[in-house]
């Protein structure tokens, strides 16, 4: 009997203890005060989890509370009642970083808009070591509006030892890009990227990649590959990648994966099964997809080589000026424009001069880059003309209807046109671009600049998936949209505290308004901004509120820490 009292008596002080710490813990959250609260959102978490309704508080740059928050105290409460409230998005294959040299375009407005919060650069094979660091030291400057990842860059690490020569690395010097590469790891690269359709990476055989990503694999460290040659050998291309990856033991990365060019329509299902079937086999595969049905576009007057006699060397001059790098025209000056239509006017009466231009073009000398050689009339769509009856045609089909070659119809437009015309340079079927951007293993990227925009990407990625392919077309869910651009891309980036709402993660925050959010940008006019993301948090901070810029520039580098739960 003693002992059963004894007990009793330990059993009701129990309860009574229990009851003051839940007092007091109930105290201590009542007593809790947040930086902010974004009250009676529609929760996407990130996961693809279905939309709930909830509260969110912030704390210190991080969610500290997720729930019915009314009546806690907070030093700043938003209303977003019928707003969704998403993990910031992230952008996994972006060259926005080509906007830093100018702390105005730093601010990254333009994917702002969309609700980007980071961005991967380092893509294509273009950074090299100094490159990163200088993105680091825009970072630590404080101009820099989005939060950043990056690639060390085979390209930029090979010119570095080989300069831009069309041969094999000698042993001194493949041990130099080696120790290059080790460098960008050590700084915090998430691994290799290559851009094996350029220049010099064009040059590079299979093996010395292999060896330099093998520098990764310590590291944890990832391949990342715009293939070698997507036009023409898109399933070799893509083979080569996987092969590499496993060679060096690391994962797979397909940059902007895409049925590009009309060799290639209808062949996205083979891929696919390709992906599936190297995945089963125990693989680590991932790939990013841009909801457009072209890539990259060019203006016509940019794409043809004039022949090697006096003017049109000088042409080339005059016209290179004005094109950073041999991939945008960066002002339409008037003389130039007006020497190369009448220069393409006048050859056209010259059957010797008018060969060599297509000889050039079409099979250009090494060390020069035609983006004719490369994916060729097959994969151009006509985006821009002046002629109704061009827009939408594809060059090859369009050329046959008028009875002319590919190059004439081209040189025809230029003197038509001018600086008007532009052209897609990989055309896409739409059912295939959303076919593998259904796929488990496929997330979304922009492809995209804030600066010079010629292609609708850098404006419209991520509004475009949320109000077209999430919402209007039904491709999939929007809670499974916001996954693509959130908990996807975070999950391969091995970004623990980010890419998910839950109660301590960093609050990487985007609002929108799911009825209204929209890309606006168009192949006509690429630089309008999407509508539709009101507010964007970074660390808790606002980055853009009211759908306004504000002065913050919160961006900052992220080292890449596989496994690890990364802190600010």
């Amino acid at each position: 009997m003693l002992l059963k009292t004894s007990r009793l008596l330990v059993a009701i002080i129990g309860l009574f203890s229990l009851s003051a710490v839940l007092s007091c813990s109930a105290k201590r959250e009542a007593d809790q005060r947040f930086d902010l609260i974004l009250a009676g959102g529609m929760i996407f978490d990130g996961t693809g989890s279905e939309q709930y309704r909830a509260d969110i508080g912030i704390q210190d740059g991080r969610i500290a509370a997720i729930g019915d928050l009314e009546g806690r105290q907070a030093s700043n409460v938003l209303d977003v009642q019928g707003l969704a409230v998403a993990p910031g998005f992230i952008d996994t294959h972006s060259h926005a970083d080509l906007a830093l040299s100018d702390p105005e375009t730093a601010g990254m407005k333009g994917f702002l808009r969309q609700g980007v919060t980071t961005a991967v650069y380092g893509v294509d094979g273009v950074a090299s070591v100094a490159e990163l660091k200088a993105n680091i030291a825009a970072s630590d400057a404080g101009i820099m509006g989005l939060n950043f990842m990056s690639y060390i860059g085979h390209n930029g690490v090979r010119v570095n030892a080989l300069g831009n020569e069309d041969r094999a690395p000698s042993a001194s010097e493949l041990d130099q890009m080696r120790a290059e590469v080790k460098a960008g790891m050590d700084l915090g690269a998430l691994g290799l990227s290559t851009g094996l359709m350029y220049l010099p990476g064009g040059y590079a055989s299979s093996d010395e990649v292999i060896e330099l990503a093998k520098v990764t694999a310590p590291y944890g460290g990832k391949y990342d590959s715009h293939i070698r040659d997507p036009a023409n050998n898109w399933i070799t291309s893509v083979t080569e990648c996987l092969d590499i990856a496993k060679a060096a033991g690391v994962d797979a990365h397909l940059a902007h994966l895409k049925a590009v060019g009309g060799k290639n329509f209808d062949k996205s299902d083979e891929v696919i099964e390709l992906i599936n079937r190297r995945i089963a086999a125990g693989e680590d595969i991932t790939a990013d997809v841009y909801p457009y049905d072209g890539a990259a576009t060019r203006k016509v007057m940019l794409l043809l080589y004039p022949a090697d006699d006096e003017e049109g060397i000088a042409l080339t001059r005059r016209l290179m000026q004005l094109d950073e790098g041999g991939m945008q025209l960066k002002s339409e000056s008037e003389a130039v424009v007006a020497s190369a239509k009448n220069y393409w006017r006048n050859i056209g009466s010259n059957p010797e001069r008018y060969n060599q231009a297509v000889e050039k073009t079409e099979n250009p000398p090494s060390g020069l880059f035609s983006w004719i050689e490369s994916v060729g009339y097959q994969s151009m769509r006509i985006v821009v003309s002046e002629n109704s009856e061009y827009r939408g045609r594809m060059v090859t089909e369009l050329a046959e209807s008028l009875n002319i070659t590919p190059f004439e119809l081209l040189r025809k437009m230029i003197v038509d046109e001018g600086a008007n015309a532009i052209v897609t340079l990989g055309a896409i079927q739409e059912q295939e671009v959303r076919s593998l951007m259904k796929q488990p293993w496929s997330m979304v990227s922009s492809d995209g600049v804030e600066v010079d925009v010629e292609h609708p990407r850098g404006r419209g990625t991520f509004s475009r998936v949320l109000g077209r392919y999430g919402r209007d077309w039904d491709v999939f869910t929007l809670e499974e949209a916001v996954y693509k651009i959130t908990g996807a891309p975070a999950a391969y980036l091995e970004l623990s505290d980010r890419g998910v709402v839950r109660e301590g993660a960093i609050a990487d925050i985007a609002v929108f308004d799911p009825d209204r959010v929209i890309d606006n940008a168009t192949w006509e006019n690429p630089t309008l901004l999407s509508s539709g993301v009101l507010h964007v948090l970074i660390a808790g901070e606002f980055a853009l509120r009211d759908e306004a810029l504000t002065d913050a520039r919160l961006g900052r580098f992220i080292p890449f820490a596989p496994s690890v739960s990364e802190s600010r």
